[in-house]
């Protein structure tokens, strides 16, 4: 009598390989045999996680590891950019400071396209831009700074608001103030067309993989010509730079 093997257990979600065709795909939800068909998992495309069919288990095989050195981009930025497997750490940031990064390009690359963030506390998914950090070899280091689009209303100009606020506390403070400057004040801000609103300011995430503890292996003669190797104790990516002329 043949003994089935029993199926391999896979994580929801994780990159999985599907055995007939070697797509890569990302497992969303597992299902349990019934009269009409075997066991298996509900997976999605490495890049689009609104779309999943079912496979089952024989078909299914853990994704193949990464090449040591960097990221992998199509199975290891893309699924997290796209909302499929989460980003390990999500911390807030100061927007200006990212957007002065953003501005300078240094070492961050654009990622194509809308991207999605899930705030720490929160189970929905935000819109986003994100701008993938890299090495000085070109490879991607798991980091990306993100500008996560918040929902809210539309307010009135901040010059506005300021002007009314001063024109309040003059007329409370200064008893020869003139009485109609508040009043129009407060007409000026109602009256700013619909266009001209502001809207809610984006909020600056910092997205990692692997918070990255770096082992200097540089010598002195090396370090003199600008030459520092380096790599991460955690995740083993290479962090080189190299500074010379």
């Amino acid at each position: 009598m043949t003994t089935l093997a029993a199926p391999v257990a896979l994580a929801i979600p994780q990159v999985v390989r599907h055995k007939p065709t070697g797509d890569l795909l990302i497992t969303v939800e597992r299902y349990d045999a019934n009269q009409y068909h075997g066991s298996g998992y509900r997976c999605s495309p490495i890049d689009n996680r609104y779309s999943s069919r079912g496979f089952p288990d024989d078909e299914l095989e853990s994704a193949p590891p990464r090449k040591p050195g960097a990221f992998d981009y199509r199975t290891e930025i893309v699924p997290r950019a796209q909302g499929a497997l989460p980003w390990e750490h999500v911390e807030p940031v100061n927007l200006a400071k990212t957007l002065s990064n953003v501005a300078a390009c240094a070492g961050w690359a654009a990622y194509p396209g809308i991207a999605w963030v899930t705030k720490p506390g929160e189970a929905r998914a935000d819109w986003a831009r994100i701008f993938l950090h890299t090495t000085q070899g070109g490879g991607y280091t798991g980091q990306a700074h993100a500008l996560v689009w918040e929902r809210g209303p539309s307010r009135k100009p901040s010059h506005l608001i300021d002007a009314v606020v001063k024109a309040a506390s003059r007329a409370v403070h200064d008893r020869k103030a003139p009485r109609g400057d508040l009043a129009a004040a407060v007409l000026a801000m109602e009256d700013v067309p619909y266009h001209q609103l502001e809207s809610a300011m984006p909020s600056a995430w910092l997205l990692s993989i692997c918070k990255h503890e770096v082992v200097d292996t540089s010598t002195p003669q090396g370090r003199m010509r600008g030459w520092r190797p380096a790599h991460c104790s955690k995740c083993g990516i290479n962090l080189s730079v190299d500074s010379s002329d």
